[in-house]
């Protein structure tokens, strides 16, 4: 007799199996991907006319989930051949990669149920094609909400300004224009002209120590590199929408998506950024989606496809909805040659995050301190003088997990930071000497303790009634916008730092299909 359990692993076998054979693996490598990523494109195209900013965060975010693994099931299953692509448009095939990304994104919540029920987070039963979940873990969505409502790291998303005419001439000057593609010609100049315009803008989003050094790249000349192809593709971008909107036939849809020459890309990198070509291949490498035997690739991790004919494909969509830095730490911690070094880096963070707090709640008159006591450290606390109020933050830095593995991990993480507050509290109730004389503060001061996360606050099973979690950016634009460090504590301790179901989010029952198979999960969709 087979087991329950069995029955279940067999189930998701063949919903793999099912999301797996689509039409499309039969074209061949190049042309799989070339298809998804140009279809993918379009709906792109059609999103920045018609969606709000809030509604582009959630189409982007949703899009590079989707996109990930009808990519891998080509990576793996495709015939690999020497063939160029055809970039017209065959209606078969759109259509085909259409509904396959459709498919992905039901998929995709099959791969987060799953290993939670390996997990043991979750009980799933059959009847008859229904999986039925009982029992999940995170009854209480408000933490979930949090995380996905305010965004990644707290900081407000950069946004791109308008280009200056001078700037969209020269761009419409290098570009040729055949019957119903472009290509953009690059040169130095241009592309200098690009990457300043861009600079400002993403540079927000460069939290990491400028003297970082890898085995094989510094964190400067990744980002250079990056920002150079960030560049081009913005350009890129541009174009299609001008040319699509005076009625280019198919929109530029044969022109969607970069196809460039491996070494034609790295040379130009080369000239754009006065960075060796062996560091830039070194680069390109890392950033290949499925290279250096990442064992599940990510298309938001490794946004550079190699199409295995001698040819780039760039998307901009995806170029220019990751983040370079973010996704760096993640991929590099996936690499066993990598992690390594990036572990030794990573030690550096907390002490990067404290002097980012000092330098932005110094010039608000507030005392900042840190250091050793009785059975634990204080990594940083934010003292108002004038009016005795103390707020002691522990400080956490690690990528805000992707799967139930590092979900367990991060949560494990935290609750040390609460166990860590906790005693800090207990030295404060107890007239610690010591601890009075690292901070400077007297009994008859207002403390509190809070974990502070840059990434990250967790679910709700490991939060704690007494000690809060919340994301530091959104803690110091609290307490600069209220102007007052009391009145963020008492922000803090009545948690109205998160969100309110229905007020802010709800959460809808989602039915998801494979095959014959179907079940309810959810989504939380902001209000």
């Amino acid at each position: 007799m087979v087991s329950r359990d069995q029955v279940v692993e067999d189930i998701e076998k063949e919903i793999d199996e099912t999301f797996a054979a689509s039409k499309l693996v039969e074209v061949g490598y190049a042309q799989a991907v070339w298809t998804l990523l140009s279809m993918n494109e379009d709906a792109y195209l059609k999103a920045i006319t018609t969606l709000s900013d809030t509604e582009m965060h959630i189409f982007a975010d949703v899009r590079l989930n989707a996109l990930t693994y009808p990519l891998r099931v080509c990576l793996n299953r495709c015939k690999v051949t020497s063939e160029p692509i055809r970039s017209e448009l065959i209606n078969e095939d759109y259509q085909v990669a259409w509904e396959w990304l459709k498919a992905a994104e039901d998929y995709s919540q099959f791969c987060s149920m799953f290993p939670l029920w390996h997990r043991e987070r979750l009980e799933i039963s059959v009847t008859a094609d229904r999986l039925t979940v009982a029992n999940p873990p995170n009854t209480n969505k408000q933490y979930e909400a949090y995380n996905r409502l305010i965004r990644k790291e707290a900081r407000s998303n950069p946004v791109v300004g308008s280009p200056n005419e001078t700037l969209l001439q020269d761009i419409r000057s290098r570009t040729t224009i055949g019957k119903d593609w472009f290509r953009i010609n690059f040169n130095p100049q241009l592309v200098g002209r690009l990457i300043s315009f861009l600079s400002t803008t993403m540079s927000d989003r460069q939290t990491l120590p400028d003297n970082w050094q890898f085995s094989s790249f510094s964190l400067d000349e990744y980002r250079k590199i990056f920002l150079a192809i960030q560049s081009m593709l913005y350009a890129w971008l541009l174009v299609r929408i001008e040319l699509a909107s005076n009625g280019l036939p198919g929109l530029g849809y044969r022109s969607s998506v970069w196809v460039v020459d491996k070494q034609e890309l790295i040379a130009r990198l080369r000239r754009y950024t006065s960075i060796n070509e062996s560091t830039v291949g070194k680069v390109l490498d890392l950033l290949t989606f499925g290279s250096n035997q990442v064992k599940s690739p990510d298309i938001a991790i490794q946004p550079l496809i190699d199409m295995k004919n001698g040819f780039y494909a760039l998307s901009p969509f995806v170029w220019l909805n990751t983040n370079m830095e973010r996704n760096l730490c993640v991929l590099l911690n996936q690499i066993p040659d990598q992690r390594k070094k990036y572990s030794l880096l990573s030690n550096e963070k907390e002490a990067a995050t404290r002097k980012e707090i000092t330098d932005l709640l110094s010039p608000c008159g507030y005392d900042l301190r840190y250091g050793q006591v009785q059975g634990t450290n204080i990594d940083l606390a934010v003292i108002d003088r004038a009016n005795k109020v103390c707020l002691c933050l522990e400080l956490k830095w690690f990528i805000e997990p992707a799967e139930i593995r590092e979900t367990e991990d991060r949560t494990e993480e935290l609750a040390k930071g609460i166990s860590q507050c906790k005693i800090l509290n207990r030295l404060f109730e107890q007239n610690d000497v010591q601890m009075q004389t690292v901070l400077g503060i007297s009994p008859d001061y207002l403390f509190f303790s809070a974990v502070a996360s840059v990434n990250w606050i967790g679910l709700s099973e490991v939060q704690a009634l007494d000690v809060p979690i919340i994301k530091v950016m959104h803690l110091l634009d609290k307490i600069r916008e209220a102007r007052s460090l009391f009145g963020a504590v008492q922000w803090l301790k009545g948690r109205q730092y998160l969100p309110e179901e229905v007020r802010d989010y709800t959460v809808e029952p989602w039915e998801i299909s494979c095959g014959r198979w179907s079940a309810t999960w959810y989504g939380i969709k902001p209000n």
